[in-house]
């Protein structure tokens, strides 16, 4: 076998390995989704300490803040300021990497959600925003209090060159009908939510349980829809590899036969 065979079948064998790794866990992501929205699809009926929390309720209004990076009034707002950056694989093929520099919350202490005659309260430091918007920058603005050492260590944590930055930012209002998955704190005193034993964190999603359970359906189909799409792809490289194989045997057997045929 020549060197260049070699180094092909070698890559084609590493491209194998990568896209069956990556066709895996995407079908493994998509059934963990349905597996989990299976489970949350019961609402909970007990509201105690201790207890798990699947349940619809209404955010209560409160004085509103202003939201640090679009600065519209609001119940809460949740902004994420990342770096970003470039880099070449050893397969030649260009990747993007990010580096969270900060996390900005601003609202109440806890937010408050009105379930039937009870109140549940989660701590402003343990919501983070389901729904988002972004932005791509070159410079950040000053409003959102980033310093010189905070954007060096996050890019110094990045692979390749600094291309830039993003910043995110998801808000809530009172008013809102949501539906909340968690777990209350073993303690007495007010109803306070904790991350969910399943999901390892609270997850407040902005509409009904139907429409989350839905929603969780429709992403674990599409992972799993997408793992068997794009699984037969991995082997294209060794099949196209084996056809030029058996390609040059033919054409080196003909040129051998030749001869005796003359």
């Amino acid at each position: 076998m020549s060197r260049t065979i070699s180094i092909l079948l070698g890559l084609a064998l590493v491209w194998l390995t990568a896209w069956s790794l990556a066709a895996y866990f995407t079908y493994a992501s998509g059934s963990e989704s349905l597996r989990t929205a299976a489970q949350l699809s019961t609402p909970s009926t007990v509201l105690e300490q201790g207890a798990d929390v699947r349940i619809e309720g209404t955010l209560v209004a409160a004085p509103t803040v202003k939201a640090t990076y679009s600065e519209r009034h609001c119940l809460a707002a949740h902004t994420t300021i990342i770096a970003l950056s470039r880099y070449q694989d050893s397969q030649d093929n260009w990747w993007t990497d990010s580096a969270v520099i900060k996390e900005l919350r601003v609202g109440p202490g806890n937010i408050v959600i009105a379930a039937d005659d009870r109140r549940i309260e989660l701590p402003l430091d343990r919501w983070a925003a389901r729904d988002r918007t972004s932005e791509a920058m070159q410079e950040l603005p000053a409003r959102l209090g980033v310093t010189a050492g905070e954007v060096a260590a996050a890019k110094a944590r990045l692979r390749g060159s600094f291309t830039g930055f993003s910043v995110s930012e998801g808000a809530i209002d009172g008013g809102t009908h949501v539906f909340v998955v968690g777990k209350l704190e073993d303690r007495d005193g007010s109803l306070l939510l904790a991350p969910d034993r399943l999901l390892g964190h609270v997850d407040l999603f902005l509409g009904t349980q139907a429409d989350y359970v839905k929603e969780m359906e429709r992403k674990g189909s599409s992972a799993r829809t997408v793992a068997w799409v794009f699984a037969p792809i991995g082997p294209l490289p060794l099949a196209v590899l084996g056809l030029v194989l058996l390609v040059r045997s033919r054409k080196r057997r003909a040129v051998i036969d030749a001869p005796s045929r003359a």
